[in-house]
């Protein structure tokens, strides 16, 4: 496999276009008007690339679906958790991203998206200054108690 990031940064410019679809390479020159030759990184095309898509969707609808997401029918507590972070990386959640807000926001929607009313009972117990890693710990331990639990019975 090739190591992109040992080549200069014209070669891995045209490496990013030969791992971008036609519509994609249409999209930087065109609409962002990013030439083949630009003076860009490749991380600085990127970034605006990720900021393109992003504005082509409404924020509050983003917001909407971060606030409204709850773990479905079946599944686990880690990808449920997986599809949260995925949801809270497209909305920003705090004005300056700051850490401590973020992980606020977070714990609160994870609070209203499990499912087991057992752990939201247990989750509402825990000390209100309990991090974003505790209340994840918390969930999975009470998944891996209830699985292990299920396959006594």
């Amino acid at each position: 496999m090739l190591d992109s990031q040992r080549l200069p940064r014209h070669k891995q410019l045209i490496q990013l276009r030969m791992a971008v679809s036609l519509d994609v390479q249409r999209i930087l020159e065109h609409t962002l008007g990013i030439a083949p030759d630009t003076s860009l990184t490749v991380t600085e095309v990127l970034d605006t690339l990720q900021s393109h898509f992003k504005s082509q969707q409404n924020e509050a609808l983003r917001r909407r679906e971060l606030l409204c997401c709850k773990q479905a029918d079946g599944e686990s507590f880690s990808d449920f958790f997986v599809r949260l972070k995925n949801l809270a990386e497209e909305v920003d959640l705090c004005t300056g991203n700051a850490m401590t807000c973020a992980e606020i926001q977070l714990k609160m929607v994870l609070l209203m998206g499990v499912r087991d009313e057992e752990l939201i009972q247990r989750l509402i117990s825990l000390d209100t200054g309990a991090s974003l890693q505790d209340v994840v710990t918390c969930c999975r331990s009470f998944e891996a108690t209830r699985h292990a639990a299920s396959a006594i019975y």
